[in-house]
């Protein structure tokens, strides 16, 4: 497997872990929507899950658009990638 494909796919699995997180946070907002007592803890809810999801978003779209220069990266940047996503 070249180094190309070796941090792509890091970064895809990263991408797809995120996912993941997202729909787990937002089953976590359904289960605890369904249990608040009243409004204000619905809106609690909502705000806290809301920034949780977006937090992840980003974090999405930053290695989205890493996996988009993969292609186009140095052997250096691919390694520092490698690194970054795979922690090897």
């Amino acid at each position: 497997m070249s180094l190309v494909d070796s941090v792509s796919n890091a970064i895809q699995t990263k991408i797809d872990e995120l996912d993941k997180q997202v729909e787990a946070e937002q089953k976590e907002a359904d289960r605890k929507m369904a249990a608040a007592e009243n409004e204000k803890a619905k809106a609690d809810i909502q705000s806290d899950i809301k920034k949780n999801i977006e937090d992840l978003q980003s974090q999405m779209d930053d290695a989205k658009k890493q996996l988009s220069e993969v292609k186009d990266a140095s052997e250096e940047r691919l390694e520092n990638l490698k690194k970054a996503f795979t922690g090897s």
